[in-house]
């Protein structure tokens, strides 16, 4: 069996990858609080200044936290808000263990929760109940999103979700499946089954088709339905000229 796609290669990669701001978004996302501004004093380098303004301006737009991914334009207009050149901050020795710390700080300004056990196990559960009423997987995604977002949880990566939502799926699949072997008796399944096999159509077409296509055939004529628009004597419109 294929591996269900929720998103395409686009989407998931816009998914995983920072905003990408305008120049009135970058100002609006990017200025953040004094308490914010306070932090950054004490970091020691101008990596880890700019960088965890950065990844806060990235939480503030999404909710969410991408992978030490960073817009160089993004590099550039923060640094010199806080005294910075650019060409001082690398973003590639800003370390894992600096990036966790970072993530922790903002989490706990924005008053949200990082998406640990217990918040994974919320919302799976919450990804099974929408599962049995909406099979469609990327309308379940987008409601996933819109929860994540109102419990004030950190939204995770696009594999992780797509991952939840597929085991649920499958799940309620073998449920289903589970439900429908144990509710039919042998004379029911074979019943079934002979509708799958495949006959001839009677030369209508060329190949075969399943027996199931074959039930009923609509006829559709181009014929308009003649219609009667005389007015009965007894109608209270009679004898009205039109």
């Amino acid at each position: 069996m294929p591996k269900m796609k929720i998103f395409n290669s686009l989407e998931k990669e816009a998914f995983d990858s920072p905003p990408v701001f305008n120049s009135v978004e970058r100002k609006q996302f990017f200025s953040l609080p004094l308490l914010l501004k306070d932090s950054v004093a004490d970091l020691r380098t101008p990596t880890n200044q700019v960088c965890f303004l950065a990844v806060a301006g990235y939480f503030k737009a999404r909710r969410k936290f991408f992978a030490r991914q960073f817009h160089q334009a993004d590099i550039e207009y923060i640094a010199p808000q806080i005294d910075v050149s650019p060409a001082d901050v690398h973003v590639g020795i800003y370390s894992k263990g600096t990036y966790a710390r970072h993530q922790s700080i903002i989490l706990s300004y924005f008053g949200c929760n990082p998406f640990d056990g217990p918040a994974k196990r919320f919302i799976a559960s919450e990804i099974a109940t929408l599962v049995r009423v909406q099979y469609r997987p990327k309308l379940v995604l987008m409601e996933v999103l819109q929860i994540l977002t109102r419990q004030k949880i950190e939204i995770p990566s696009y594999n992780v979700l797509a991952g939840l939502i597929v085991t649920s799926i499958n799940r309620h699949r073998s449920e289903l499946s589970a439900i429908v072997e144990a509710g039919l008796s042998k004379k029911q399944r074979a019943s079934l089954d002979a509708l799958l096999e495949k006959e001839p159509d009677n030369g209508m077409s060329e190949g075969w088709r399943y027996r199931l296509t074959l039930l009923k055939r609509p006829f559709q004529s181009t014929r308009p339905i003649k219609r009667d628009h005389r007015r009965p004597r007894d109608c209270p419109l009679h004898g009205i000229r039109r």
